[in-house]
């Protein structure tokens, strides 16, 4: 099965700096039915990046799809590629940045933490 091609980005589409959310098809959703909010398909382009961000009341995990890159998680760096996959806890400063020469494709599937309220805050490119 194809996926149809993809339309523009728009400015909604696009999050923390440079992660542009791709569409997914949710091959056997009923009809007339919400799809899940907890997964999102994300592209980051060659030299661009997600920036570094906070959340409260929910975890990400980061599956990486296609691409290279570096991933910030609470001062540390880490190499990522095609098969890792990486947690972002709450309240931890996060970033991806792709460090390759083709687009950084990844998951992010969210896990909500308790009771407290899904909040972000963007910290900003570079830091």
């Amino acid at each position: 099965m194809s996926m149809p091609p993809s339309a523009p980005a728009r400015p909604s589409d696009v999050l923390h700096g440079g992660a542009r959310r791709l569409p997914l098809r949710w091959a056997n959703l009923a009809a007339g039915a919400a799809p899940p909010q907890v997964i999102s398909r994300y592209q980051i382009a060659p030299g661009d990046s997600c920036t570094l961000h906070i959340h409260t009341g929910k975890a990400e995990i980061w599956v990486i799809l296609a691409g290279r890159g570096v991933a910030r998680l609470d001062g540390q760096s880490y190499q990522v590629e095609e098969g890792d996959i990486l947690v972002t806890p709450p309240q931890v400063a996060h970033a991806l940045d792709n460090t390759g020469g083709e687009p950084l494709v990844f998951l992010n599937l969210v896990h909500p933490t308790g009771d407290a309220p899904i909040t972000t805050r963007e910290i900003g490119a570079g830091q």
